[in-house]
């Protein structure tokens, strides 16, 4: 499971076993995961946890986790992130949950140093690669350059690409091709409103979005993630908004190649602002690579709702959209989730064959306040998507997977 042999991992948790009972290291939490609204599989599960004293001065990437239902059908590694105070959040992902089934899970952890899983590869050229077990998964590119025109329009805002399966060819978009300014999963508006005027921060013509500086990076054998501090510059060269974006992505096991979350916080840090445009031109989007738009009718993007009877075009505050595309034998579904505290009214983009969808609303940020939103993402190698699948994903998404200690 979790793209890795059940036979590793049982070998990994035996030996880990064997160590911690001959050192003494080892420490058992009872967890009880709260009973899900649907049937899931494959979703994170997030508890936090008291550091037992042996381990509250041990480095959390040299604590390992390794964790089983209370029936110990399977084994499943766990990671930990700090919360200070001697507690963490310990993260893993649930290969299956039933509905309105609580259930008990063992966590056992011990020095050990877990396993790497995703790793973070630094490059030269503007780009950051997400790997995992020496994959690629993602690619983060945040190059800034004004030197040359050409330089700027390539690199005139930051977003993020995803790997197929293989970790060989990107699934999504760059610079360059139809509509050159759609680029992976990205961000803007097209007439944000800032001092009296209006400034294209989606196509880029009046305004441009400038990476500052990562804020924080860390991996391990469950998830990856970035916070990244973005500046979005007007026509005029000022600051409108300074955006601080957080990038979770969850291992996951095939056909799905990741599970992503988009968190962003929109301050606008010199006086209100107007995210103002319009569903071709707005919100948070996926675009997927420009040979769908140049390719034949049958590597066209096709959509899939909660629902039939969705006018894509007319529908409000949808839950979740899905886009198909790609040659038989190889079609890649993209589920774009928007999460329910998200502004509304919402509409999602999602008509076009070429492959650009996702979630666009307009909304006020009073001066020196700021927007919150949160979206999901998952991206399998499958022809056929399933609508209950994805709608219990989405109700995993919008309520969360909590869990919580308890005594045996």
């Amino acid at each position: 499971m979790m793209r890795k042999s059940a036979c590793a991992l049982l070998a990994a948790f035996t030996l880990f076993l064997l160590c911690g009972t001959a050192t003494g290291a080892g420490h058992e939490v009872v967890l009880e995961v709260a009973a899900p609204q649907a049937d899931i599989f494959h979703q994170p599960v997030c508890a936090t946890v008291e550091l037992p004293p042996e381990l509250k001065d041990v480095p959390l990437h040299e604590i390992a986790a390794f964790l089983h239902p209370d029936d110990n059908s399977t084994i499943v590694v766990g990671q930990l992130r700090p919360l200070g105070s001697g507690k963490a959040k310990l993260w893993w992902v649930a290969p299956r949950l039933k509905k309105g089934v609580a259930s008990r899970w063992i966590a056992i952890l011990g020095k050990g140093g877990g396993e790497t899983g995703f790793v973070w590869a630094k490059r030269a050229d503007g780009f950051i690669d997400l790997l995992l077990d020496g994959r690629k998964v993602m690619r983060y590119q945040h190059a800034c350059d004004r030197s040359t025109p050409e330089r700027l329009h390539e690199t005139y805002k930051p977003f993020h690409h995803v790997f197929d399966g293989k970790g060989e060819s990107l699934l999504t978009k760059g610079q360059g091709g139809l509509y050159t300014h759609h680029r992976g999963i990205f961000i803007g508006w097209n007439r944000l409103t800032f001092e009296g005027a209006e400034h294209d921060l989606w196509h880029m013509k009046k305004g441009f979005q400038r990476h500052e500086k990562f804020l924080e990076l860390h991996a391990g054998p469950v998830l990856a993630g970035q916070k990244l501090l973005i500046h979005w510059i007007d026509g005029n060269g000022k600051t409108a908004i300074v955006e601080e974006r957080e990038i979770t992505v969850f291992r996951q096991t095939a056909p799905a190649i990741a599970l992503i979350d988009f968190k962003t916080r929109l301050l606008a840090a010199n006086g209100e602002v107007f995210l103002n445009g319009d569903p071709e031109h707005g919100g948070f989007q996926y675009r997927a690579h420009n040979g769908i738009a140049e390719g034949p009718k049958e590597v066209k993007a096709v959509y899939l709702f909660h629902k039939d009877g969705i006018d894509a075009h007319k529908d409000t505050n949808l839950p979740w959209a899905a886009m198909t595309y790609g040659p038989a034998g190889g079609r890649i579904t993209v589920q774009h989730m928007s999460h329910p505290a998200n502004s509304k009214p919402s509409v999602y983009s999602a008509y076009r064959d070429y492959g650009r969808f996702g979630a666009f609303f307009k909304a006020t940020i009073p001066a020196g306040k700021a927007l919150d939103l949160s979206f999901r993402i998952h991206v399998a190698e499958e022809e056929g998507p399933k609508r209950e699948a994805m709608a219990a994903r989405y109700a995993a998404f919008a309520a969360g997977v909590k869990a919580e200690p308890v005594s045996r």
